[in-house]
């Protein structure tokens, strides 16, 4: 390639409009030229330098998609962010050897804590291993910025400047200083440098080279503003080449002088007028690339964001600036500029991201039509390709998932933390439900019998003793588990035991001596009855990140101190969550979701600009903790802004395309956003122009209505009716304990879910212990402690009673220090009991029975039905009469309700203690008292609440042991009716008590429905 081949004098600076289609309009003219049709080999000598490697990748699919069925030779491309010195054209020439390798990224990251940790170390504070590795990520970039901008220099920090930052800035500056020193000695021990400064000094030694010796090929930089000074030094030699050649990105080449003058930091120009300045080049003599021909509608819409992105020193002249444009271009220039462009300003998030994706598919209705998605906010993009998926299209994502978030990833986190912690349950089933958990067992059969013996068996409170209080939760007495089950699961259980011994038992060690024992247990859980671990575990594209991940813990992390297998954890966590998996198979080959970097140079039929709210596009300048803008300046570094300006570089271009929609969520966490500048601007210009934004927003309505129709009913929704189901009288249970009558009348649909479909509620797994279990030790302890006192009560009752109150508490699942606060309140129940008790048998009442079983057959008029129960206690009058006493720690029924029939717990009990033979261990007797004891703890310590004689009839026990059978007699004929429904809730006065089958119920839907009315006790 030479001068008179593209017919230009050097500087040879071109630039391509911001809606042709960069790369194919590149190619075809290099094509031509090179007449590759005839002569493939003739571009394999031409060297072309892209900013990233997928502009790269996407320029070599773009050659290869231009020879079509021809033969496609393609010419050498290169990303300027990674050009090696071992890669041709360089080697073997006079670079080689100028610069050792880089240093890899994970090694840097623990490098630089190191430091961190002997800092603050020194400082007598204790920072962390996770917060040294978040404070070592700004510091690489800070490293990374002085390497590109040829910083090398931090002396000016020490001077007057000092005195005015606040300490923990001083401490900065301090450990910079330190860095300064330490950090080149350090990269020269280890043979190596950083990948920012390798890259400038690659790229400067090569601008230097090619200064004395041109290359003896053509040269061509594309789609690089020139940002980095290295990069903009190499741009200016390549332009003076007789065979090199530099094409900018959207150069604005028509920009009027004194915007062009007034160019900042946050302009989308500021980088590329750096360049043509360094070159001694007026803006008008940057050409357009031949053959990339710019219509006129396409040059109203750059000129139209061009000018809501000018200056803003300079945006006084918007008025007198259209006039011009009107006059030199038309009176309807707006009006085309314009045309094809739309905002849409959505709710929220959520609202957004449905739009978005409503977008994505609305193209994919027209043959060969090409969509992409560019933000740069990754949670968006995750919402975007989750909607997509309701339409069953998965797109490419260049953000792809955090490996924490893969199948891999999640379950080496999930591996540690049940080592961590055995007991666990929520650890423990987050291991087994992972896809890649085995522990060399059938997939299908061990997933299962873990699910059912975690059901059964390991919810409630957390068990104690890790893997021996696992298995022994196996053997409780409710657990109903089949043999071949309950097998498999203790199979499992001794497998993972033995698989993760190596990570419980050691206490300190290096990462990578945990990371080997972290690969030998991952693999022997993922491996099956018929297939390694090594595998399942490390194939695919997450599995290859996850090795990657370890393989450098255990390469890389020399610099790092011993720590705990908790450490270790959040190292592991750290690197999972920051690093990527893109999707490579199965995604739609005409959409994308792209990130702004990703974007250059990419082009598609519908571009879709999301995100668009100050702090995402632009990000927010942050709080960078090294370094305030002031030290910045005084260094010379690049001020923060600069990222400002090439994020409205990336928006000015995707921007000026043909279809382009522009999109934003005027809310996000409940709180009002602020628009992006771009948008305030373009707004701003719009309503100037045409006095109302109709014409950039008037698509909104029409999308966001389609979004909302997305979920809305083809029918006007109608309130669900509260379930009323009515099963056969066969299938309706025949027998009922005490205690469930009470649910019986008050929620019939508890009933029928659990006895007719049999269903039962699954506890929390890891559940802390509460009033449950406060309830269950106590009974345990007043029973064991009556047994042994009924013939005398000790003296020191109080305190036998709260010492066997300690192992009960353990036992029921408290912790040790929960004793603390327990005790206390058990001691002052144990007091007033004492008290109590001792009265109790100065009147000569004496303990009968104590958790006494009882039963009676009723007659139904479909046949027997059978009412049982458990009663806590019974104590004998010297008449021979009954107390009917139930312990209680929380509230007790009133007597109204008892009386009123809507808890007839204590009524029914001293109605079955009355009935001869529905006790063995009982005589039988009518009834002298019905109490509760509610042993609450409080100020009180406890109290005696008779229910008999208390109501507003004063009914006495024996006549409320006669109306609640009663009332039961009554309920089951009702309920042997097959057309007696099962209700929810049906009670209007206790419609708020919670049941464990009201999401069964939907009651959420049917609960707030008017007309309701409360049902008569009897």
């Amino acid at each position: 390639m030479s001068a008179a081949w593209l017919n230009t004098e050097t500087p040879r600076v071109f630039t391509l409009p911001p809606s042709t289609a960069v790369l194919n309009a590149l190619v075809r003219t290099l094509r031509a030229r090179f007449d590759a049709d005839r002569h493939p080999e003739a571009l394999t000598s031409l060297l072309l330098l892209t900013p990233t490697r997928r502009a790269a990748k996407a320029l070599g699919d773009a050659f290869a998609a231009e020879a079509g069925e021809g033969v496609a030779l393609l010419p050498m491309i290169r990303p300027l962010g990674d050009i090696d010195v071992d890669d041709p054209p360089f080697e073997p020439g006079e670079l080689a050897g100028i610069a050792p390798p880089a240093l890899g990224s994970a090694r840097r990251q623990f490098e630089l804590a190191r430091l961190i940790l002997a800092k603050e170390a020194a400082l007598g504070r204790s920072i962390g291993l996770g917060g040294a590795l978040a404070l070592a990520r700004p510091l690489a970039e800070l490293l990374d910025d002085m390497a590109d901008e040829g910083v090398d220099d931090l002396s000016p920090l020490a001077d007057s400047l000092v005195d005015y930052l606040p300490e923990d800035r001083r401490e900065a500056v301090e450990f910079l200083s330190i860095l300064q020193t330490a950090w080149p000695a350090r990269l020269a021990e280890l043979g190596v440098m950083d990948s920012a400064a390798r890259r400038s000094l690659v790229l400067n030694a090569l601008a230097e080279r090619w200064t004395k010796t041109p290359p003896d090929h053509p040269v061509i930089i594309v789609g690089s503003t020139g940002s980095i000074p290295a990069v903009r030094r190499l741009m200016g030699v390549v332009a003076h080449l007789d065979q090199g050649a530099v094409v900018l990105p959207g150069f604005d080449w028509d920009m009027d002088a004194r915007a062009f003058a007034e160019i900042d930091a946050a302009h989308p120009q500021w980088a590329m007028r750096a360049f043509v300045n360094s070159v001694d080049l007026a803006p008008n003599a940057v050409a357009t690339w031949p053959g990339a021909a710019e219509t006129e509608d396409a040059g109203a819409r750059r000129r139209v964001i061009a000018e809501a992105l000018r200056p803003a020193s300079t945006t006084d002249e918007w008025l007198s600036r259209l006039t011009v444009l009107k006059d030199r271009f038309g009176p309807d220039y707006f009006e085309r500029g314009l045309e094809g462009l739309s905002l849409i300003e959505a709710a929220d998030p959520l609202q957004e991201a449905r739009c978005c994706a409503l977008l994505l598919r609305q193209a994919l209705h027209e043959p060969g039509k090409t969509a992409m998605l560019v933000t740069p906010d990754r949670s968006l993009a995750r919402r975007v390709s989750a909607e997509m998926l309701r339409f069953g299209v998965r797109v490419d994502d260049s953000g792809g998932a955090a490996l924490s978030e893969c199948a891999a990833g999640a379950f080496l986190i999930r591996l540690v933390e049940a080592a961590l912690d055995p007991s666990s349950i929520i650890a423990q089933s987050s291991l087994w439900a992972s896809p890649h958990f085995s522990a060399g067992l059938a997939r299908g059969a061990v997933h299962t019998a873990l699910a059912k013996a975690e059901a059964e068996a390991w919810r409630g409170v957390r068990p104690q003793g890790g893997f021996d209080g696992l298995r022994a939760r196996l053997d409780g007495e409710r657990v109903r588990l089949h043999p071949a089950d309950k097998e498999l699961a203790l199979e499992a259980l001794g497998a993972e035991e033995t698989a993760l011994s190596a990570l419980i038992a050691q206490k300190m060690a290096r990462p990578a001596q945990w990371a080997r024992r972290h690969v030998l247990a991952a693999e022997a859980l993922a491996s099956t009855d018929s297939e390694t671990g090594a595998v399942r575990l490390w194939s695919g594209e997450d599995g290859e990140a996850a090795a990657a991940l370890l393989r450098d813990l255990l390469e890389e992390s020399e610099a790092l101190p011993e720590m705990r297998l908790a450490d270790y954890l959040a190292v592991l966590r750290d690197m999972a969550v920051s690093r990527r998996v893109p999707p490579k198979l199965g995604v739609h080959p005409r959409l994308q979701i792209l990130g702004p970097l990703e974007a250059r140079l990419m082009q598609a039929d519908r571009v879709i600009l999301a995100g668009l709210n100050e702090g995402v596009w632009p990000t927010g300048l942050g709080q960078d903790p090294w370094m305030s803008r002031g030290m910045r300046e005084a260094v010379k570094l690049a001020v923060p802004e600069q990222r400002h300006g090439l994020a409205a570089h990336d928006f000015a271009q995707l921007a000026a395309s043909g279809e382009v929609y522009l999109t934003r969520a005027e809310k996000a966490d409940g709180a009002p956003t602020v628009a992006s500048r771009w948008i305030w601007r373009l707004k701003t210009l719009v309503e100037g122009a045409q006095g109302d934004v109709s014409s950039l927003t008037g698509q909104a309505a029409a999308y966001l209505s389609l979004v909302e129709s997305l979920d809305r009913p083809a029918h006007p929704s109608r309130p669900a009716p509260a379930p009323e189901p009515r099963p056969p009288v066969a299938l309706r249970p025949r027998a009922l304990s005490i205690t469930e009558i009470r649910t019986w009348i008050r929620d019939p649909y508890s009933i029928f879910a659990k006895h007719v479909l049999g269903l039962k509620r699954l506890d929390p797994a890891d559940m802390m212990p509460s009033h449950r279990e406060r309830g269950t030790a106590l009974h345990e302890v007043l029973e064991e402690a009556l047994k042994a006192w009924r013939g005398e009560w000790p003296e020191d009752a109080a305190a036998q009673l709260v010492e066997r109150a300690r192992g009960a508490l353990l036992s029921a699942g408290f912790a040790p220090a929960d004793l603390g606060l327990e005790l206390p309140r058990f001691a002052r129940a144990a007091q007033w009991l004492d008290r109590w008790e001792r009265r109790r048998r100065d009147l000569g009442i004496s303990v009968a029975a104590l958790e006494t079983w009882l039963e009676t057959r009723l007659t139904g008029p479909q046949g027997d039905w059978r009412l049982y129960g458990k009663a806590d206690r019974f104590d004998r009058h010297p008449d021979g009469r009954l107390d009917v006493l139930d312990y209680k720690t929380g509230s007790a029924a009133s007597a109204k309700e008892v009386e009123a029939g809507f808890d007839p717990q204590l009524p029914l009990t001293a109605a079955l203690a009355a009935e001869e033979g529905s006790s063995k261990d009982l005589a039988a007797s009518p009834p002298a008292a019905l109490a509760y004891l509610t042993l609450s703890g409080n100020a009180k310590g406890g109290e005696e609440r008779r229910i008999d004689g208390r109501g507003s009839r004063k009914l006495s026990s024996e006549e409320l042991a006669e109306a609640a059978m009663a009332d039961l007699l009554d309920l089951i004929a009702l309920f042997d009716q097959e057309e007696t429904a099962y209700p929810s809730q049906s009670r209007a006065k206790y419609k708020n008590d919670y049941s464990d089958f009201d999401h069964l119920a939907r009651r959420g839907e049917w609960a707030l429905a008017a007309d309701e009315s409360e049902g008569e006790a009897r």
